[in-house]
């Protein structure tokens, strides 16, 4: 029996990234830099009744998720994000600065060479 040693990878760092830098980011050219940087450019991207890739996918995404979004909405998480063997979740919540989130829900994401490839968004059910 041999036991591999998994490659350490920054979870929280790498999963903390795109609620920062792209999915909090209104300026498109800083966005569009910062999604080069945390994706790999063959992203696969899979939200409730949606399927993106690549760059122009996850673009395409995150100016679905803003445009219906008023302009003191913001993202956060609840805690680290964790994860092993290349998985990571976190969770996160989307609403205005001061007051209950609107929307929660987690992301499951496959890292590669420091770079998500792949990205599961699970919302949570809004209480009746």
């Amino acid at each position: 029996m041999s036991i591999s040693r998994e490659t350490f990878i920054d979870y929280d760092a790498v999963m903390q990234a795109p609620i920062h830098r792209v999915f909090a980011e209104q300026d498109t050219q800083k966005r569009r830099a910062a999604i080069r940087e945390i994706y790999a450019e063959n992203v696969q991207v899979y939200e409730p009744g949606v399927a993106a890739s690549g760059y122009e996918g996850i673009e395409q995404v995150v100016d679905e998720v803003l445009s219906k979004a008023p302009p003191s909405f913001v993202f956060g998480t609840f805690g680290p994000a964790v994860g092993h063997h290349g998985v990571g979740r976190m969770r996160w919540h989307f609403g205005p600065q001061e007051g209950p989130p609107a929307i929660t829900g987690l992301d499951i994401v496959e890292i590669l060479d420091g770079k998500i490839t792949k990205l599961y968004v699970f919302l949570d059910p809004v209480p009746a």
